[in-house]
């Protein structure tokens, strides 16, 4: 698999083009994004520098870390990062191997980062530990739904998500934001047409 994503990064420019993700610009309008922040399945960085970007042009406190576990993906986002005169650190890692920290985040962010569902509760369960009091977890991925469409993402719906992945981990945090359904994408090759998501902006409460 992580050979299959390094040749993918290998093979075209911008994977899923240099624009964040259509939610990623929406609710970063609503929501502030301050201190230490994660984005992982990060790739090539398109919504991490976006958000750095922005923290920047606006004098706030922000650093992000990637996570990734193609290299090749990483690099062409340090090479960006350092063309936009913008900070951000990475990390070469597989998501089965992290061992994760308690009130480690500000933030985390998640773009359709689709993994097996064992591997799937483990990474939502540790990112809930991780992140601090009022912290955020961000993103947009696609659901089991999205298997009639053929728009992108994983063809099993191991790889897909439903609400209670969400629900059975963040239920007693506060859903800022919540939507399931159907939205246009257009974000490179491999994310094109109409789809069905689900996107999340949670806010933890201890």
């Amino acid at each position: 698999m992580k050979e299959s994503w390094d040749n993918r990064y290998q093979e075209h420019e911008s994977v899923y083009g240099n624009e964040p993700n259509v939610f990623i610009k929406f609710i970063a309008n609503k929501i502030n994004f301050k201190g230490h922040s994660l984005a992982i399945a990060e790739g090539e960085g398109r919504n991490a520098l976006f958000l750095a970007h922005k923290a920047k042009q606006e004098n706030q406190a922000f650093s992000v870390t990637l996570w990734d576990y193609s290299s090749i993906g990483l690099q062409k986002a340090q090479n960006r990062a350092k063309e936009e005169n913008i900070e951000i650190s990475t990390q070469c890692l597989d998501l089965n191997d992290v061992v994760w920290q308690a009130n480690q985040f500000q933030n985390i962010f998640c773009v359709f980062g689709h993994f097996p569902s064992q591997l799937r509760q483990k990474t939502l369960f540790g990112i809930r530990a991780s992140l601090k009091n009022n912290g955020w977890f961000v993103g947009e991925v696609y659901s089991k739904e999205q298997l009639n469409y053929g728009t992108g993402g994983p063809s099993s719906s191991d790889m897909l998500y439903e609400i209670n992945d969400f629900l059975n981990v963040f239920g007693k945090d506060n859903f800022y934001h919540f939507f399931v359904g159907e939205v246009e994408r257009h974000e490179g090759k491999f994310h094109t047409g109409k789809c069905h998501v689900i996107q999340f902006a949670i806010q933890i409460r201890e």
